[in-house]
């Protein structure tokens, strides 16, 4: 096959990959759909083997929503187990998800297109003979749905996460056409369902070949006893911080990608800092570096760069969110943020820009502007500030909407279609 294509290099080794097992792929097939018969209605006594599939277990808000679902799951119903492409960088995640009661296993890969990653999982996927597995992600569900499928897995359900595909460092033109076409055509052969977090997220899918009618729209959930109002963190985290426990904190906390499009951010609070000096503003959650260069950029446009606080990544941000006024987005892309769902049920009020489904989480209880607009960033924080929303009206929004527990029941109904289909 990549002697009669030009391949780009980066595909080589699942071209050859393929090559190499295509013959024995042919010889098994039969067996493989003898593996793949209907699944049994489940017994009261025998919990259903789900599998995940997630390329990292932290960093992210797929990786939060991940965690936040294994801890939601009913346990009498479902066996859960995570497979990580490569957990070594994130321990405390990895405990986390054990402890959350998933069994887990880390592949400890260095990419997922090479021929010993994709062995590996195809064969602990035979030995743990899922009913479901769940991918997380556009390159897990194309390469880890190809895996379960050649493993035999019969009922396979995406994941998506974002709004568009995610684009390395490095990663050319025809390296993201390709992959665009490659997961369109596989969406259309793997998975029986496919859920989106985002409902934006779903309709900008369907242009790139996803079937519309094997999609589902299930938004994010969160752990609403875990995020609330706290004004001992408030008045602590100020102190350390040196702010003022009167003055107005804005904040962002999150990770310091160029899709946040911080320096949209940076300007607005540059725009309301020269008219109310007494503001403070706080961004948490990047590397030493990214925070370096935040705060370079800020020093060239901030009327006074002592009010504003550059915070590395902290692992208790239900400490973080209480101590803001406002929690604000400047993204230039999203799908459904998380952590709009964590400031609303914390009682912080949020302005964030229109980009996925930012506007719908915050119908009624929030402030929407136009991406790439710093003045209209700034003056919605100001306008919030002049007019605060109740603390109270904004956690009942959350908890109403965003608990975890109504998304584990959303993620369980599609996973039982499945297995009756």
């Amino acid at each position: 096959m990549s002697r009669l294509l030009k391949v780009p290099h980066w595909l080589r080794p699942l071209f050859a990959w393929v090559e190499n097992t295509g013959a024995k792929a042919e010889r098994l097939a039969p067996l493989m759909r003898q593996r793949q018969v209907p699944t049994a209605p489940p017994s009261m006594h025998t919990p259903q083997t789900l599998v995940h599939f997630i390329g990292a277990p932290g960093g992210g808000g797929a990786e939060a929503m991940l965690r936040n679902l294994v801890s939601a799951m009913d346990a009498t119903r479902w066996r859960t187990v995570v497979i990580v492409m490569d957990g070594r960088a994130w321990p405390e995640d990895m405990e986390k998800l054990r402890s959350a009661g998933a069994e887990v296993h880390d592949l400890q890969a260095t990419g997922l297109l090479r021929k010993d990653t994709l062995t590996r999982l195809i064969r602990l996927l035979r030995q743990i003979r899922p009913d479901v597995v769940q991918t997380w992600m556009h390159h897990s569900d194309f390469v880890a749905g190809w895996c379960a499928r050649l493993a035999g897995v019969k009922h396979i359900v995406w994941g998506i996460h974002c709004r568009e595909i995610h684009r390395s460092p490095g990663d050319s033109d025809l390296k993201m056409a390709v992959f665009r076409k490659l997961i369109g055509l596989s969406s259309q052969v793997i998975p029986q369902r496919i859920i989106s977090c985002s409902a934006a997220a779903l309709e900008a899918h369907v242009p790139l070949g996803y079937p519309r009618q094997a999609m589902t729209w299930v938004p994010n959930g969160i752990d609403t006893a875990r995020f609330v109002p706290d004004a001992q963190a408030r008045a602590t985290l100020r102190q350390e911080w040196k702010v003022p426990a009167q003055a107005p904190l804005i904040g962002y906390i999150g990770r310091f990608h160029e899709m946040k499009n911080l320096a949209t951010w940076l300007q607005a609070a540059a725009f309301l800092q020269a008219r109310r000096p007494e503001t403070h503003f706080l961004l948490c959650g990047g590397e030493e570096w990214e925070l370096e260069e935040c705060a370079r950029a800020a020093l060239s446009i901030m009327p006074i760069r002592s009010q504003v606080h550059f915070i590395p990544f902290r692992p208790d941000p239900q400490r973080v969110y209480p101590t803001l006024d406002i929690f604000s987005l400047s993204s230039r892309t999203e799908a459904c943020p998380m952590t709009i769902m964590e400031a609303l049920s914390c009682g912080v009020a949020c302005v964030t820009t229109d980009v996925g489904d930012c506007a719908l989480l915050l119908e009624g209880v929030g402030r929407v502007v136009p991406v790439k607009d710093a003045e209209a960033l700034a003056k919605a924080w100001e306008d919030t500030l002049a007019q605060p929303p109740s603390p109270e009206t904004l956690r009942h929004h959350a908890v109403t909407r965003f608990d975890i527990a109504v998304a584990a029941q959303g993620y369980a109904q599609v996973y039982q279609e499945v297995l009756a289909a």
